[in-house]
């Protein structure tokens, strides 16, 4: 297996090196996420893990004798699978932020009229956005939650690409006459 097609969209990629490349680069985010890279700006790992995903698609495309263009589909797509997950990972968080707050304001958060009345008043609004942005440890909660989620819907995406991406197969020549 010749390594470089983790990395130039130049080469070949059999079904085991795309395979055991996008398991590696999912790895490498995965501890990118957890621990961080050292030797590595967060702003630049990210765009990279995304040409390394891109170039390992191109090369498994070029290795069934089709045209590798195609292989930035699987990379938007899984872009618009992060936003997604890291969409489903805030919700959650503000609306247990928006809930304590309320409670903190003497609203009954079990009650769901009370809570949705005092939600819908048009100073809540406000006030919460004063309180967010007076305390920046709950946008960095908040932020920390939609990690994970957005790693997941990356990932899962890649994976839904990666089945089709490795029944692949080079066009059979017509046998001769």
């Amino acid at each position: 297996m010749n390594p470089l097609v983790l990395f130039l969209p130049v080469y070949r990629a059999s079904v085991t090196a795309y395979l055991l490349g996008l398991v590696a680069l999912a790895l490498l985010d995965a501890m990118r996420m957890q621990f961080g890279l050292i030797v590595i700006p967060s702003w630049l790992a990210l765009p990279a893990i995304w040409f390394f995903v891109f170039s390992l698609h191109a090369n498994r495309r070029r290795h069934a004798g089709q045209d590798p263009v195609l292989a930035v589909l699987p990379v938007l797509a899984a872009i618009l699978g992060k936003g997604v997950g890291a969409l489903v990972g805030f919700f959650p968080g503000m609306f247990a932020a928006m809930t304590d707050f309320a409670e903190r304001n003497g609203v009954d958060t079990t009650d769901q009229q009370a809570f949705a009345d005092a939600i819908n008043q048009p100073g809540f609004q406000e006030a919460f956005q004063a309180e967010f942005q007076a305390r920046p440890e709950m946008l960095d909660t908040l932020v920390a939650g939609m990690a994970w989620p957005s790693w997941l819907g990356f990932w899962l995406v890649i994976a839904l690409f990666a089945i089709w991406f490795a029944r692949m197969r080079r066009p059979q020549a017509p046998a001769p006459a």
